[in-house]
């Protein structure tokens, strides 16, 4: 089993294009339903068009199982890397996580970013997948 820590970098299997894009663990804690890490990927080409350009190249914040970042990590390619001083998109979804309003992905690093695009490209995917509801039963499934 891989030990995961904040500060570790790792290439994962990509999208076709984005070879280059490392997943960063922000942090790690466990919750009633299992490990969750918080990731930022970076070196992305999801397609965006409320960005400039209409390329985003990073997500900030990607809350991800255990299981499904065991499921995508490759090689770890660097060790204590300085994470960002704002801690609060992980404060906010540990609150929102114990009221049973934030969930994390279970699937495949690639896999998300493929739903995020699609959902972004849709104006109604976009609205219900960032709507707030309750998805503690939800979210947590393995699929």
């Amino acid at each position: 089993m891989t030990d995961f820590a904040p500060g570790q970098r790792w290439l994962y299997r990509t999208r076709p294009g984005e070879d280059t894009s490392t997943a960063l663990i922000l942090g790690r804690e466990a919750v009633p339903q299992g490990e969750v890490l918080h990731l930022c990927l970076d070196g992305l080409t999801l397609l965006n068009p409320l960005m400039d350009g209409g390329v985003q190249t990073s997500l900030a914040h990607v809350p991800v199982t255990g299981d499904a970042l065991r499921a995508s990590v490759e090689t770890l390619i660097e060790v204590g890397v300085p994470l960002p001083p704002d801690t609060s998109p992980i404060d906010r979804w540990s609150e929102e996580a114990r009221r049973g309003e934030a969930g994390a992905f279970t699937l495949p690093l690639a896999e998300i970013v493929g739903a995020l695009e699609q959902a972004i490209a849709s104006h109604d995917g976009a609205a219900l997948l960032f709507q707030k509801v309750n998805l503690k039963e939800r979210l947590w499934h393995q699929a």
